[in-house]
């Protein structure tokens, strides 16, 4: 598994109502694959890439969420996803000390998740 920095930017006008979305979110960008994120604006992001699968891993420690989704590295398809919204659950996945885990333990947490 190997970190990557791809771009990430806010969707254009026309890419928000494309995804029927009130709000605009965030596109990831990599290789030519365009990817739309279930990000929030506070949200770190943190994205890796193994074989033909990108990870997209997103925290907000303010609101205690994670995010995590599995995509297609050439197609962008979506292959499945996990949302982490409150503590007891992020407790029960990651330990307590959740919030003190570097990104790359908690993406191979939740990979193995899906495995």
């Amino acid at each position: 598994m190997k970190k990557i920095t791809p771009t990430i930017r806010q969707m254009s006008p026309e890419e928000t109502r494309a995804n029927n979305l009130v709000n605009a979110g965030r596109v990831l960008e990599y290789e030519g694959t365009v990817i739309p994120l279930s990000a929030g604006r506070g949200d770190r992001i943190y994205v890796y890439t193994e074989s033909t699968v990108i990870y997209v891993l997103n925290i907000n420690h303010s609101f205690e969420y994670i995010g995590f989704a599995v995509y297609d590295v050439v197609s962008g398809e979506e292959y499945d996803s996990l949302f982490v919204c409150n503590s007891w659950e992020l407790y029960e996945y990651l330990g307590i000390l959740w919030d003190e885990l570097p990104p790359e333990t908690i993406v191979k947490t939740f990979r193995a998740c899906f495995m």
